[in-house]
């Protein structure tokens, strides 16, 4: 039988190079999608096109996860450059309403 793992502590995460690059990609991922998609073909286009496998892409999900949080919360030190349009509990990610491109039909 396994021990229940420790509550782990959210410390907030900091902009950093890293941080900004991989929001870069993100922004890119959407705008190719035309500004919204499931996180979960966002993410596994930018490990495809990385030739990310094992466990780099679980590490690179992670910071995937972290970049677009950080990106996304109004109260952070990131500029805010996306949104979760269906709610807080949605997997959809966005490009936020300033930065989203005209879509043209």
């Amino acid at each position: 039988m396994s021990k229940p793992s420790a509550p782990r502590t959210s410390k907030p995460a900091r902009l950093t190079a890293a941080k900004v690059k991989l929001a870069a990609e993100i922004r890119e991922q959407l705008a190719a999608q035309g500004g919204a998609a499931h996180r979960d073909v966002v993410i596994g286009r930018i490990l495809q096109r990385k030739g990310v496998h094992g466990p780099a892409a679980e590490r690179t999900r992670r910071a995937l996860l972290s970049a677009f949080e950080l990106h996304m919360t109004p109260d952070s030190e990131a500029p805010r450059l996306f949104d979760l349009p269906f709610g807080p509990d949605s997997y959809r990610w966005a490009l936020d309403e300033p930065v989203r491109p005209t879509i043209t039909f």
